[in-house]
């Protein structure tokens, strides 16, 4: 069981460089089991790439990236400095993380169910029979079930989202990394994956969700962070930071939102 007075995720004062390009310039942030934090922020703030250094998906150049007590990324030499760990032991320290990105990532010559099976044995070690039930379940629960014998090319962006989402569950993580999980939908399309979303939050699971979807994030995020040039520049509960928010940045940045998509319910 996780001890939820302690940070299931510590982002500690982590820095990340492209070149000359400091994109991360010491970000602190805590994530609690079962808790559900969204970032927000414009394009170039570092929020894709904040999210991807928690799954070390990109490398960190200083600071420290702990989920469930365990550096990740990097391991001592003997003699007190840090060195990049082999990736399969980054992969061991992040076993129970799973990211959902903006693209599906789906296997197109594999159907619905194999896309979601084949993790379940390559990387679980899974019996044929114990991944197809998994991953039946997973499916039904993103209301997918029906399409298990489609082909990713037959479905609608929000319905192979909804197919990645059940990969990822399929895993039976603690903690889910959405990457603007949305943000390639088509309007009409972004519902249905957000109900998924709501959903895994109502159940409790730990949630970092990197969105510019507003009215979502003051809804079902119990924390929200607002990044501007590689800064947390504003962080609290929705409710002050949409309503009473501090920051010049962030009240410039949501009249902007609420001009080309309506006032925040």
């Amino acid at each position: 069981m996780n001890d939820h007075s302690k940070p299931i995720i510590r982002v500690k004062d982590v820095k990340k460089r492209f070149g000359d390009n400091v994109v991360l310039k010491g970000i602190d942030l805590d994530v609690y089991p079962g808790e559900v934090v969204c970032i927000i922020g414009g394009s170039g703030s570092g929020k894709s790439t904040l999210l991807r250094c928690m799954d070390f998906l990109e490398t960190y150049d200083d600071g420290e990236v702990v989920v469930e007590g365990r550096l990740i990324g990097y391991g001592s030499d003997g003699q007190g400095n840090l060195q990049l760990l082999p990736r399969h032991l980054v992969q061991r320290d992040l076993r129970n993380v799973c990211m959902v990105f903006q693209q599906f990532n789906l296997w197109p010559h594999k159907t619905v169910l194999d896309n979601v099976m084949t993790p379940l044995r390559l990387v679980m070690g899974m019996s044929a029979t114990a991944a197809k039930e998994r991953a039946l379940a997973v499916l039904e629960k993103v209301g997918m079930a029906h399409k298990a014998d489609a082909y990713p090319g037959a479905l609608s962006g929000g319905q192979q989202q909804r197919v990645a989402i059940a990969r990822a569950l399929g895993r039976d993580p603690k903690i889910m990394l959405f990457d603007e999980p949305t943000s390639a939908l088509d309007p009409e399309l972004v519902g249905e994956v957000l109900k998924v979303m709501r959903t895994l939050a109502e159940e409790g699971m730990t949630m970092v969700i990197v969105t510019h979807e507003m009215g979502f994030a003051a809804q079902v995020s119990d924390k929200v962070i607002f990044l501007a040039e590689g800064r947390i520049e504003e962080q609290g509960p929705p409710a002050q930071l949409f309503r009473q928010p501090e920051s010049p940045r962030l009240r410039a940045f949501l009249a902007s939102w609420s001009e080309r998509n309506g006032q925040l319910n």
